[in-house]
């Protein structure tokens, strides 16, 4: 009888082990499954990811650099760089050098914006010269409109040849930039 206590006694515990495992497995996957939900909202909703194409941002960012940006950022000052489409689904980054209101000029290889010139001497490199495009300076951008320039100004497509960029083909702000 004592034999018979024992198997059945043993068989329980196996069991209950067994189900604990099993048990642990499952919130395991589960807690799994969540924490994918989270990456993918957290990537699709907060963090973009893009590649860097060409040489317009040397020597801040190079050819085939990966750069990550803030989704949430909706304010954006002369200085930050940020990544945007334009109409034709490019995706470009570059570095906004006005914002609406602001008037841009370009004379003797230097950027004017509001009549003064801007010291870009930590990032700017090559002379920044007017493109071929639609912009006429003086270049008034227009409200709710950034003026976009790459750091390496004499191998660079950006606002001085599709004028400014609106606020809405933005995707967001690089992080440490």
């Amino acid at each position: 009888m004592k034999d018979h206590a024992r198997e059945k006694n043993l068989k329980k515990n196996t069991a209950g082990r067994y189900g604990t495992w099993k048990r642990r497995l499952q919130i395991l996957i589960q807690y799994l499954v969540l924490f994918a939900i989270g990456i993918a909202l957290l990537f699709r909703l907060v963090i973009g990811v893009a590649r860097v194409s060409g040489n317009s941002m040397d020597p801040t960012f190079h050819n085939g650099q990966t750069v990550w940006y803030n989704r949430l950022e909706h304010s954006y000052q002369p200085g930050d760089i940020i990544c945007f489409r334009l109409p034709d689904g490019e995706l470009l980054i570059k570095r906004v050098i006005a914002v609406g209101g602001d008037t841009v000029d370009l004379k003797n290889g230097e950027v004017l914006v509001n009549g003064k010139a801007l010291n870009e001497s930590a990032y700017a490199h090559g002379s920044t010269e007017t493109e071929e495009g639609e912009v006429t300076y003086p270049y008034q951008v227009p409200e709710d409109s950034y003026f976009v320039m790459g750091d390496n100004r004499e191998h660079s497509v950006d606002s001085r040849s599709f004028k400014a960029i609106v606020g809405a083909a933005i995707k967001g702000r690089l992080f440490g930039a």
